[in-house]
């Protein structure tokens, strides 16, 4: 290997009484792209945190290129060529997209910052990573979906020219196309010499993209080596100590009568229909206004946003919807809350210390089941799930359709947005492609393939009739 540009030795970090990391060794060379690997819970943010200055570790050192590295900050970290992608982008909303790509290196001249010359290289960094023709540099940011706000938080991280690039599920809510537009940038970095170390639960994404692989599991490293060494059930085995679960096709189910229907859109009872699209194409606006007709429950995209009160607790947050079921004569009942809980930190295996753990401490995976949870505790006819399994572990991935498919046979109706084509093809009765803002012929899934759906979402009703 390579001498490392940035070494981590006998990493510890503790929150209260769970220990997030324990005595981690990691090295990152030069113009290698390293995954970080792990269910939810594992360590795999933490550790990214430290090295981007956001936490302080309890115990054992870094060094980057050499000399003893201890950011107090994550200015310090910037400052010092260590860039980090967060899950959950930081976005200046009152300020436009190119100001916050420029964050922290503006372009000034006597305190008077050149507009002009910070929209040329917003908009060279979104060029280079593919996202020239999806976001414009001069637009609010408050305008930015959930995917959107992932491409200006990597384009920042370009834009600083760092020595290291940690990335945190950088492709959770981008399609195959931007992810690979995505991940050729990213390469191009790795080969002028930036380390990058990427936490991703997208087996296949990391096996094209990376060189090694260190897994964690409970806080503490349990493999690391060259990624050709491991199959693919090994790093699952070593991750969860179970073996793989290949995701399996929904089996014929019985569809009931129409649930809903909006225009040329229905859903039957009993029935998954998937929606996919590139990122920008309208999907998750589209669920958004699906929900405002129909009153139905629906788990947002954008968890930090809209999903969660980050400073109110598992069970608050779990029960806000049904808080007149939890209880009687106005006043809500702890204890209830506590058991409705319970059963779904137990059916999703939700890595809490109580019910009332703070949701904000928790990982994105472990929010992102509390979210699900919530959708199916408030029992609506129609469920509306955007991104179901972002940032989720290869196994809860599993318990989640699981949940899903389960509560479909149950008489349900289920509308699944996602940019993961094997996760609608897997999961969804019937599928649709949204282009340009327009929903295309909603098909059963044995009419659809991976190529299809992309094509579809590439070219729109053009791609249809040729199929």
């Amino acid at each position: 290997m390579k001498s490392p540009t940035l070494r981590l030795t006998g990493i510890s970090k503790t929150f209260g009484a769970v220990h997030a990391l324990r005595g981690v060794n990691l090295d990152l060379a030069r113009g290698e792209i390293h995954a970080i690997l792990g269910e939810n819970g594992a360590g795999k943010s933490t550790l990214l945190r430290i090295m981007a200055g956001v936490e302080f570790l309890d115990a054992g050192s870094m060094q980057l290129s050499g000399q003893r590295y201890f950011p107090r900050s994550p200015r310090d970290a910037r400052v010092a060529g260590v860039c980090v992608v967060h899950q959950e982008p930081a976005i200046a909303e009152h300020r436009t997209v190119a100001d916050n790509i420029n964050l922290g290196c503006e372009i000034s001249s006597f305190g008077i910052v050149d507009r002009t010359g910070q929209l040329l290289k917003a908009r060279q960094a979104l060029e280079a990573i593919g996202a020239g023709m999806i976001v414009d540099p001069a637009s609010p940011a408050s305008a930015l979906t959930a995917g959107t706000r992932q491409l200006v938080e990597i384009a920042r991280a370009f834009v600083m020219r760092p020595s290291v690039l940690l990335l945190d599920e950088p492709t959770s809510s981008l399609g195959r196309i931007e992810a690979d537009q995505l991940w050729d940038a990213v390469r191009l970095l790795a080969k002028s010499g930036v380390a990058v170390a990427l936490v991703s639960h997208r087996l296949d994404e990391v096996r094209r993209v990376a060189n090694r692989a260190t897994i964690l599991r409970d806080g503490a490293v349990v493999e690391s080596g060259e990624l050709a060494m491991l199959d693919d059930d090994a790093l699952v085995r070593a991750m969860s100590g179970r073996s793989s679960k290949q995701q399996v096709a929904r089996k014929h189910c019985t569809i009931g009568k129409v649930c809903f229907q909006d225009g040329p859109f229905q859903i039957h009872a009993g029935e998954i229909v998937g929606v996919g699209g590139l990122v920008g194409s309208g999907r998750s606006r589209w669920l958004r206004e699906l929900a405002l007709k129909s009153g139905a429950a629906r788990v947002s995209e954008d968890r930090r946003s809209e999903g969660f009160a980050q400073s109110l607790s598992i069970a608050e947050n779990l029960t806000l919807p049904i808080l007149g079921r939890m209880g009687r004569w106005g006043i809500v009942l702890a204890s209830q809350q506590t058991e409705v809980t319970k059963k779904w930190t137990e059916t999703l295996s939700v890595k809490c210390t109580s019910p009332w753990q703070r949701i904000g401490d928790l990982s994105g995976g472990n929010q992102q089941k509390v979210a699900i949870a919530r959708a199916l505790e408030q029992g609506t006819a129609l469920i509306l799930v955007d991104e179901p399994t972002r940032g989720i572990d290869v196994s809860a991935k599993s318990a989640i359709h699981h949940i899903l498919r389960r509560t479909a046979d149950d008489g349900h109706s289920i509308v699944v947005v996602s940019s993961d084509t094997k996760e609608l093809l897997a999961l969804c009765d019937r599928i649709g492609v949204m282009w340009r803002g327009s929903l295309g012929n909603v098909k059963p899934t044995s009419e659809w393939t991976e190529h299809s759906i992309v094509d579809t979402a590439l070219r729109g009703a053009s791609a249809e009739s040729a199929a």
